[in-house]
């Protein structure tokens, strides 16, 4: 069960972000000040990780934040059709040995999930260092022709700590932004 804040989840609630993967909260620590009229909604399967972040959200008064212990697919699978505007997937644990991908959160039952939450217009934001990862993402959202390719700034969203690390060793950054027609 994904532990969400009453309310949440309302018809009439504030638009719902996903931070899917969301590490030690850096970016939806980031993103809630920007976005003070959206519930940015991180998940993250390590308990530790989710306690310290929600540690950081309340000393920082983030009434809009929280963290919520699950697992990606296992999360989505948890939330109402049609109850997300935006779900970014930042960094994920690339399994990059052949003989663990199938271990890879992105995939098409993720992305069929990821198109279930999402409302109409929504956005799907993937974001990896992982040049294999990323090939595989970019064949798998074309099993889907609700997701639209979409064009993003640079600067639309606040980078997240694993992207200023990478940007800072000139690795590439592989991104992807679609919108569910």
């Amino acid at each position: 069960m994904l532990e969400v804040p009453d309310g949440w989840l309302a018809p009439n609630a504030p638009p719902l972000v996903l931070d899917v993967g969301c590490h030690r909260g850096s970016f939806l620590l980031e993103l809630a000040p920007l976005e003070p009229h959206h519930n940015i909604l991180g998940i993250e399967k390590l308990a530790l990780r989710v306690t310290r972040t929600r540690k950081k959200i309340e000393r920082l008064g983030l009434s809009n934040a929280w963290a919520a212990q699950g697992g990606g697919l296992e999360s989505l699978q948890a939330l109402p059709d049609a109850s997300t505007s935006f779900i970014h997937v930042l960094f994920p644990d690339p399994w990059p040995k052949r003989r663990h991908a199938d271990r890879r959160l992105v995939k098409p039952a993720f992305l069929a999930e990821c198109l279930r939450v999402l409302k109409p217009g929504g956005l799907l934001r993937f974001v990896t260092d992982d040049e294999p990862y990323a090939l595989e993402v970019a064949k798998s959202y074309g099993q889907f022709p609700a997701l639209q390719p979409t064009e993003l700034p640079l600067d639309a969203y606040p980078p997240s700590g694993f992207e200023l690390t990478f940007r800072s060793l000139c690795k590439p950054v592989h991104r992807f932004a679609w919108t569910k027609s």
